[in-house]
């Protein structure tokens, strides 16, 4: 008898916890059997939608899918295909899909995605070169530091442009008047 034991880092519940307040949906995608990948999935906070499994994928087609996408938390014994064929449900329901992976069978997933992120320790290096994105310790927490960043900046640059905008709204506004009235 032999048992084999990989559980999740102890961090990813808490980023998958604050994907969530940020409105970010994390879907499981595995090649692993149904009820592992639904353990996994409850234990880190996935949510507990529906799951789905490769053959169920297999008598679906895209738009099928599309129109249960939104509803499955976990994909288990999935193959590129399936990878490609989730994100492309995903694109065309409006989501800007972010994918990650590894493995050489990641390659087309993470190319179709809007984001592809590869895992810079043990990615391969065709899985590196189709995505966007590669990180540098292989830790999903680091993808929701970086979306946190990346939000801040984003705020930032709103409010620069807002405080921009409306000092020149102000200037325009007084040089068109004075034209208007022909004065000086």
């Amino acid at each position: 008898l032999a048992a084999m034991m990989d559980p999740p880092r102890p961090e990813t519940a808490g980023a998958v916890g604050q994907c969530r307040d940020a409105g970010i949906n994390v879907v499981m995608i595995t090649g692993d059997h149904q009820l592992t990948a639904s353990s996994v999935a409850k234990e880190i906070g996935i949510a507990a939608g529906e799951a789905m499994t490769g053959a169920e994928l297999d008598r679906t087609d895209v738009e099928g899918l599309a129109g249960r996408v939104e509803k499955i938390g976990v994909y288990s014994r999935v193959s590129p295909e399936h990878k490609l064929k989730i994100v492309q449900a995903l694109k065309s329901r409006g989501h800007i899909v972010a994918m990650t992976g590894d493995g050489t069978n990641d390659a087309p997933a993470l190319k179709a995605a809007d984001i592809g992120v590869a895992m810079g320790i043990t990615g391969t290096q065709v899985a590196k070169e189709s995505s966007s994105m590669v990180l540098a310790d292989d830790n999903f927490a680091t993808i929701v530091a970086a979306v946190e960043e990346g939000r801040i900046v984003f705020g930032n640059i709103k409010k620069y442009l807002m405080y921009l905008l409306s000092c020149n709204v102000g200037e325009i506004v007084l040089l068109a008047g004075a034209v208007v009235a022909g004065l000086p």
